[in-house]
């Protein structure tokens, strides 16, 4: 008999970007299968970048479905401008992606430390 069971799926994925860079990160994603994951089928994508795990304020910087673009060939894309990454605080944050697929079930698919370095150049 089992004693335990992880249904935790998500995988420690750190970033590092650059304030007033344009942002644009492509996922690639394959099922537990090797299957590329569809992501036409999902109806829902979110990311927070925040100070702590437990920070319950506004987010640093949010992406929400408007800043995704995903195929059906297993590729998500989250993009922010440089206009939008200008305005964000440089620092050493932490973030999780969910995804919400047509059955409106929520998943945390990536999580770990999201690092915004300071720019030189102003804009």
């Amino acid at each position: 008999m089992a004693t335990q069971a992880n249904l935790d799926i998500a995988q420690r994925l750190d970033l590092t970007c650059r304030k007033g860079d344009s942002f644009q990160l492509l996922f690639n994603v394959k099922d537990a299968d090797g299957a590329l994951v569809d992501f036409t089928l999902f109806t829902d994508f979110k990311m927070d970048v925040r100070e702590t795990d437990d920070d319950e304020g506004t987010p640093i910087l949010q992406f929400l479905n408007a800043d995704f673009v995903g195929t059906a060939e297993g590729t998500l894309t989250a993009s922010k401008s440089y206009t939008e990454m200008a305005a964000v605080q440089s620092g050493t944050f932490v973030y999780d992606l969910q995804v919400t697929d047509g059955n409106a079930v929520r998943t945390t698919w990536f999580y770990g430390l999201f690092t915004i370095i300071d720019d030189v150049t102003l804009s």
